[in-house]
């Protein structure tokens, strides 16, 4: 054999930690692309609004929203219109809750497909991470037509140039997101029920990001705590950029990303480590 010739597969029993490689996942890219068509497809497929449903989602939410705790509980919105102040919060935590539910089943919805044929396992959780980053940014262009047509109706909104910062707002959510993901998919794999807990937790969670209600009428006390998480400085800093003058949180948001890159490196060394070992179990 000639010695000069490069290898092609190298099986090696100690791995690394943290093992992530750009160059084969790159290699795989028309695989994502599949994945990522297939979920567009499956998602509208055999429905009556198809992908209509990627608009009314967010408003139906919102609209909720705007009966429940804006007419009814009567919380404040920090003189923001209801329907402005609801909808990039519902959007953006949609996005999060999308994206880690679909994330932690990998295991478990692609089994049939890990048992037959090789390709690195981490391409499905991204996959679906592009796929409702699609969703988002049509989403986006909903919620900047409805700002539109509250600006030209006269409410006082004041825009500003920290805008241009909402791809940073989308990567932070994302990597939070897949990063919860893939550490809750290694244990969803092997205990089954670990499903409705994560359903009940997400939905408690949902409450301590300021999706209906203002940071302003967090109690001081608590005020550390709330902005530690990683979905606060992002909604709150969408909103900054949006309608008001009002500085952006860049401390708390510089914690949010430091804290959602450290989640996100945990969760690729445990899905890394792990990943062999779940396909015995399941």
């Amino acid at each position: 054999m000639d010695n000069n010739a490069g290898w092609q597969w190298e099986i090696n029993a100690n791995q690394r930690w943290f093992r992530i490689n750009l160059k084969e996942i790159l290699q795989y890219k028309e695989l994502i692309l599949r994945f990522v068509r297939r979920d567009i497809i499956a998602s509208y497929q055999q429905t009556i609004l198809g992908p209509f449903w990627v608009f009314l989602q967010p408003l139906f939410t919102t609209f909720v929203y705007f009966i429940i705790f804006s007419r009814v509980a009567k919380i404040p919105t920090d003189n923001i219109p209801p329907m402005l102040f609801y909808l990039p919060g519902s959007i953006i935590w949609t996005f999060y809750s999308d994206s880690l539910s679909s994330t932690m089943y990998t295991f478990v919805t692609n089994a049939y497909i890990f048992n037959k044929v090789y390709f690195p396992r981490l391409i499905v959780p991204l996959s679906y991470i592009l796929f409702h980053s699609f969703r988002i940014s049509i989403q986006l262009l909903l919620f900047i037509a409805v700002y539109l047509f509250f600006a030209f109706g006269g409410k006082h909104i004041h825009p500003n140039a920290s805008m241009l910062l909402i791809p940073v707002y989308i990567f932070i959510t994302a990597s939070f997101a897949l990063g919860c993901g893939l550490i809750i998919s290694v244990y969803t794999a092997k205990y089954r029920d670990l499903d409705n807990v994560m359903q009940f937790l997400l939905r408690l969670f949902m409450f301590a990001a300021p999706i209906v209600y203002p940071a302003s009428l967090i109690p001081e006390k608590y005020k550390l705590v709330f902005w530690l998480n990683p979905l606060t400085p992002v909604i709150e800093a969408f909103r900054s950029s949006f309608f008001s003058h009002r500085p952006l949180p860049l401390f708390y948001l510089g914690i949010s990303i430091l804290s959602s890159l450290f989640i996100l490196a945990l969760g690729i060394v445990l899905f890394n480590r792990r990943e062999k070992q779940i396909m015995d179990v399941i």
